[in-house]
């Protein structure tokens, strides 16, 4: 036992050893390793255990019986002499006042509920002493731990309360999170074009409806759409509508039909092939042609998507002996206006129709348009 008793020394020498309770607490981690070190050792006979109990019993209550002796003796020496009658006797009471309750120690081991045993770590290379002839080879008792082999034995500390986080932290990483947030939000606006479409519909002066195109001659189209109930005026001259089916016709991979839609009657174009080969030509007669000479004109296709999905329309010009207008390309979903301007020289008069040259899908897809009408402002 004379290393447990070691052990027990040591660690009263570095701890606060006027206080009981931690007197008791070293005393409790003794016990605790004197049953872990029989369970190693796998030590099952009830009545060598019972033997090494004692025994650490025996050193506990000498041990706290000599530091009890030795608290005493401190305080002892601390009281001052008896003062003269008269004299009021507080250094007798502020000593009193010193000395602290010691807690009672049980004769047997105690166990605190829900309290693991301690680890090896905690106790070092103490192990409890045999009697002679317990060791299974008939040797007589092992020798008892030194003191040198128990440099680990540490009594149990109190677990202090984690320290709160700091406010300020809570606080920045709020409003860290709030600034990513309305990042986030003012780049999605902005990539979405949601800002502009907000500022069109509060500027008056610009239609709600827009048509995107792309010019395949290299001639800048007009990105724009028209009211057709208000914006087309009389010197708008009109090129086809629905029930003039016969100024139509159709490439080798086109068709067209009359078709009645929500927004009245039109005519469903569909090309299969996405060159000329599937394009639906529209006749212009050649009075109309005839207007259009050294001027910049406007030609104008209502049209709609038949489907829900947007549609990629190509609109060519074959405008008999006064050329073309190169290739016009728009995007189209609801029914709205493409719009693209003409040019040609002034000395041209064609005596023959010229022709629209329309097709519904560039992508070669099958996609069908709905078309309306189809209009032609000359220049000034």
């Amino acid at each position: 036992m004379s290393g447990l008793e070691t052990a027990i020394r040591n660690a009263l020498a570095r701890s606060e050893r006027a206080n009981a309770e931690v007197r008791a607490r070293i005393y409790q981690s003794a016990r605790n390793a004197l049953e872990a070190g029989l369970r190693k050792q796998e030590v099952n006979d009830p009545e060598t255990i019972a033997a090494q109990r004692h025994r650490l019993e025996e050193t506990i209550h000498q041990i706290e019986a000599e530091e009890r002796a030795q608290i005493a003796a401190t305080v002892a020496s601390h009281i001052r002499a008896e003062p003269p009658a008269g004299a009021r006797a507080e250094p007798e009471q502020r000593a009193g006042r010193d000395v602290r309750p010691e807690p009672r120690l049980d004769a047997e081991p105690r166990m605190e509920a829900g309290r693991p045993a301690a680890a090896a770590g905690d106790i070092g290379a103490i192990r409890p002493e045999r009697q002679d002839g317990f060791a299974g080879n008939g040797a007589g008792a092992a020798p008892a731990a030194t003191a040198g082999e128990a440099p680990g034995f540490r009594p149990e500390r109190v677990a202090r309360a984690r320290r709160r986080r700091g406010r300020l932290f809570s606080f920045l990483l709020v409003v860290a999170t709030l600034i990513a947030a309305f990042g986030a939000l003012a780049w999605w606006m902005q990539t979405s074009g949601l800002l502009d479409d907000l500022q069109s519909g509060a500027d008056d002066s610009r239609p709600p409806a827009r048509v995107s195109g792309e010019d395949f001659s290299g001639e800048d189209p007009i990105k724009k759409a028209l009211d057709t109930q208000s914006r087309f005026s009389s010197d708008w001259r009109a090129v086809f509508a629905p029930s003039e089916t016969a100024k139509l016709s159709a490439g080798p991979a086109g068709r067209f039909e009359s078709v009645g839609t929500g927004d009245g009657p039109a005519v469903r174009i569909t090309s299969a092939n996405p060159d000329r080969d599937g394009a639906v030509r529209i006749e212009v007669s050649p009075e109309i042609l005839g207007e259009l000479g050294g001027k910049a004109s406007t030609v104008a296709l209502t049209v709609q998507a038949a489907g829900d999905k947007p549609v990629q329309v190509a609109v060519e010009c074959d405008f008999s002996t006064m050329g073309g207008c190169g290739r016009h390309r728009f995007t189209v979903s609801e029914r709205t206006d493409v719009l693209f301007q003409v040019e040609f020289d002034r000395s041209l008069s064609p005596s023959e129709p010229g022709h629209i040259l329309v097709n519904s899908d560039i992508t070669g897809g099958n996609a069908s348009v709905n078309l309306f009408a189809v209009r032609i402002l000359p220049g000034e």
